[in-house]
């Protein structure tokens, strides 16, 4: 049987199509048709119902799934375990990351675990989505704020802090709110995500919590683009201490209200490492992970995990 073939059922079962898998791949859909009828041939069973439309999984397919899904996993880490009884940290480490914090922090951390650790090649993939680490290959992913309870593993990197900011010229032109209520009258620079673009929450100094209703002038799918949109004083903005602490600490963004803290969702703001919890975890993956809880210390944020 070949491993292949189990690979790829694993895939269309987990995607619940075809030519979904045949996109991730770059092949044809007809590839991973004959595949998976090759499997059903040596297993004398059909896996998967077919439709002009659509397919669906059979009570074998099920059953199937459920037993070949962690010899899968434990065969994929197979190399990087052997060769992790070498001694040094190698192979190939997949990256996944937001943009805005790959381009920002990441790719200033990166070229001295390279440095340090020669043996590993880092692939790092930027996407504002949630990938599906383990069925798209990664080993290990930075995810932004509270996780949803998995198997995975999600060791804390850095502590983040949102400031509500806005330009000296912005303020200059529009003056400067005194509160944090009298923003949602003014132009706001936003995410186009759901529970993202009309409502951001602070808490003052008391703990009080508010939900302030704001008006979205402008909107981007990316943190640098609202950044550059408020250093040109197009409105205000509500950005992280990662990517605008040096914007802070020059002058460059004024933050409005510095004894409150605010978010655009919730104040569980951690950035975690999130990795597959395996039997055995590569060395690589703890490396990378403990380099970068050291290395993301010496970036402007306000509370650094200790």
């Amino acid at each position: 049987m070949k491993l292949s073939n189990l690979e790829l059922f694993e895939e269309v079962y987990r995607r619940g199509s075809f030519s979904a898998v045949a996109r991730a791949r770059g092949v044809a859909p007809s590839v991973i048709s004959r595949a998976i009828a090759a499997l059903e041939a040596e297993l004398g069973t059909l896996l998967f119902y077919r439709t002009t439309r659509k397919i669906a999984p059979t009570e074998a397919a099920h059953v199937l799934a459920q037993e070949v899904g962690q010899h899968l996993d434990a065969l994929r880490s197979l190399p990087t375990t052997l060769a992790d009884t070498s001694g040094a940290p190698s192979g190939i480490l997949r990256i996944s990351a937001s943009h805005s914090f790959g381009i920002r922090c990441l790719s200033r951390v990166i070229p001295g675990f390279c440095a340090r650790y020669p043996k590993v090649m880092v692939q790092l993939s930027l996407t504002d989505q949630v990938v599906d680490i383990v069925g798209d290959r990664f080993d290990v992913a930075l995810r932004h704020g509270p996780l949803p309870d998995s198997s995975m593993i999600a060791r804390p990197i850095m502590r983040t802090r949102y400031h509500i900011c806005a330009s000296p010229a912005y303020l200059a032109a529009a003056g400067r709110p005194s509160a944090p209520s009298e923003i949602g009258d003014r132009d706001c620079l936003t995410f186009p995500l759901p529970g993202f673009s009309n409502i951001w929450r602070v808490r003052d100094a008391k703990g009080r919590e508010s939900e302030i209703p704001i008006r979205s002038a402008m909107s981007a799918n990316s943190g640098l683009v609202l950044r550059d949109y408020a250093l040109q004083g197009l409105g205000i903005v509500l950005l992280s201490d990662w990517l605008i602490g040096e914007d802070l600490a020059s002058g460059r963004l004024i933050d409005l209200f510095p004894d409150h803290h605010a978010t655009p969702t919730n104040f569980q703001t951690v950035i975690s490492a999130v990795y597959p919890n395996r039997k055995y975890t590569p060395r690589k993956v703890k490396a990378f992970v403990a380099f970068l809880h050291d290395a993301l210390r010496s970036l402007p944020t306000d509370r650094p995990i200790a």
